[in-house]
């Protein structure tokens, strides 16, 4: 799944891998602003609560997961999500925005494996699909600090459109040393048995 830096040297009709990282920056703001609107008040402010328990308490990395999920797969009551409202109401995106937002409605979940660092982005293998992703952040290289090969990330990711085989950070991450595999690897057989359509998002694991 491996991506080449893709330059602007095209007379700058096509918009670089730099650039269409940049843009999901702003589309991801503006989405979660969307989402934490108050149109959608009535269904996120139960899922928070749910995820909050009986001691309401809510710590940051939870609250972030939460709120991007729901912004890119909670089924609203029509079935639409709140990512394809968002898409419905801006008549001003560009096609390649609309496409990059489309793309982010089935994000990769797992718990991955670093194998190793390329300029910005880490390299990452999912303990879950078996699959690789080159994978980036829209904050720059620095969300990557303090992780090193072997270690392991929890985070979702989402596909940059139209940069094949380029992934992004969505949502909160969760960085553990390589010391921990064996907890790591008892959460990764619990996350596959538990949820097994995540296991088939590699077509040869479903042959």
């Amino acid at each position: 799944m491996a991506v080449k830096h893709q330059g602007s040297g095209n007379g700058g009709q096509n918009p670089s891998l730099t650039d269409l990282i940049e843009r999901s920056a702003e589309l991801k703001a503006e989405l979660v602003g969307f989402a934490q609107s108050r149109r959608f008040d009535r269904h996120l402010t139960p899922i928070l609560l749910e995820a909050a328990g009986p001691e309401r308490t809510l710590d940051e990395a939870t609250a972030i997961g939460v709120v991007d999920h729901f912004a890119l797969q909670y089924r609203l009551p029509d079935g639409r999500t709140v990512v394809d409202r968002f898409i419905a109401d801006r008549a001003d995106l560009s096609e390649t925005d609309r496409e990059m937002l489309i793309g982010w409605r089935e994000p990769v979940e797992g718990i991955f494996e670093v194998l190793g660092k390329d300029g910005d982005a880490v390299l990452l293998l999912n303990l879950i699909d078996d699959l690789e992703y080159r994978t980036y952040s829209n904050v720059g290289r620095s969300a990557f600090r303090g992780t090193s090969r072997g270690g392991f990330l929890v985070s979702r990711l989402v596909p940059v459109f139209s940069a094949p085989g380029a992934w992004l950070i969505s949502g909160a991450m969760a960085y553990y040393p390589k010391s921990s595999r064996p907890q790591i690897a008892h959460a990764a057989l619990q996350l596959a048995t538990t949820q097994p359509e995540l296991v088939f998002h590699n077509p040869q694991k479903i042959e």
